[in-house]
């Protein structure tokens, strides 16, 4: 009886799972687990520091903020021109930052935040950082003076194997120039077109490199020939030009200095310069000596030595009694000022001149 019952059962099962099998199946959507997306919110204000605030070198930074009250905290992380610098909990608002001497100018302060429900907020800011204390003023005496041609509108000054090269401006005017220093007769001479206002030269491995004003183009000359063998071209004013090892740097007319590869005139890094006052604009002639950029400040008799890493000022020159008055008296104010720096490595001494000044001036850095 048991076997005749359990036979009729499993008859009867397959029976109706056939059946089954046979009604057409209703299509359904399946719900795929979604990933999940991070949602960025406003849910963050600075308390400090303010927006383009000032500090010095060795101060404190403190980083506080509040989170808008909707907005739980899980945790955050404070950023300083872009490298983590502290990792805050769920109730933490503050963090104090040292300010380090590896850069002036400005530094950038970002906070990114995190949310329940996948929730980010993200806060950012820039301070302005500069120097402590004042660069060193440097003193100088004058070892010899030469004639200088009355009709050069210096723009970029070279001592290189023995002779003086020049690069003077003005449209019409402008050229490049090697000096014989024994009797200041001018060996050579390339004047360029006149559209052209002729700023900064320097010399790399065996080439000139000559910028202009706003035109936008410099070019590169055969040191030996003066022939003209390339150009380039950069996005900014051209004002004074300077080798550093195996790259170039430039000046625009602005606080900043360009880090500029050779072979392609492609900036490398840009740095802005400070002194404890803040910002020093009007960079001109450069002049790299044993680590640093020296540079004449347009329409002023200072010069500055520059960290060109950094940008922080570390000396400062002041030249306004080294051109005697009766010299200066026939100059115009306007135009006709301090500019020019060329370096001896061999006597270890300065060569500095000025626009259409009638002598060149070679002087002993004390620092």
């Amino acid at each position: 009886m048991h076997y005749f019952i359990y036979l009729f059962c499993l008859v009867f099962l397959c029976s109706c799972g056939g059946n089954r099998a046979k009604q057409p199946q209703k299509e359904t959507a399946v719900d795929m687990p979604k990933r999940d997306e991070v949602k960025y919110v406003n849910s963050l204000k600075f308390i400090t520091p303010a927006k383009d605030g000032v500090y010095s070198f060795g101060d404190e930074l403190v980083v506080e903020f509040e989170s808008k009250d909707r907005f739980a905290l899980d945790s955050s992380v404070v950023y300083l021109d872009g490298k983590e610098v502290a990792r805050l909990g769920k109730d933490e608002r503050r963090a104090v930052l040292a300010v380090g001497e590896d850069k002036v100018g400005a530094r950038t302060v970002k906070v990114i935040a995190w949310h329940p429900e996948n929730k980010r907020g993200i806060l950012t800011t820039t301070v302005r950082v500069k120097p402590a204390a004042a660069p060193v003023k440097c003193s100088y005496e004058v070892v010899k003076v030469y004639d200088h041609d009355p009709q050069a509108y210096t723009q970029g000054l070279i001592y290189h194997d023995g002779y003086m090269y020049e690069g003077t401006g003005q449209f019409g005017e402008s050229s490049i120039r090697k000096i014989d220093m024994a009797n200041g007769k001018i060996l050579s001479v390339l004047n360029i077109d006149s559209q052209y206002f002729g700023e900064g030269i320097t010399i790399f491995g065996d080439k000139i490199y000559q910028i202009t004003w706003r035109s936008r183009i410099g070019f590169i000359y055969d040191l030996k020939t003066f022939s003209m063998e390339s150009s380039f071209t950069y996005n900014s004013e051209g004002w004074g030009i300077t080798t550093v090892d195996d790259y170039l740097i430039m000046s625009d007319g602005s606080h900043k200095l360009y880090h500029i590869a050779p072979s392609t005139f492609n900036i490398i890094k840009e740095v802005e310069v400070y002194d404890h006052n803040g910002m020093v604009p009007q960079l001109n002639e450069l002049e790299y000596i044993n680590g640093l950029v020296w540079a004449n400040v347009w329409l002023t008799d200072r010069i500055v030595a520059i960290d060109p890493e950094s940008g922080a000022v570390k000396y400062e020159l002041d030249l306004s009694d080294l051109l005697p008055a009766a010299e200066r008296a026939k100059l115009d104010d306007d135009d006709d000022v301090l500019n020019g720096i060329a370096w001896n490595p061999e006597k270890k001494t300065f060569y500095v001149t000025g626009k259409r000044w009638q002598k060149l001036f070679e002087i002993k850095v004390t620092l």
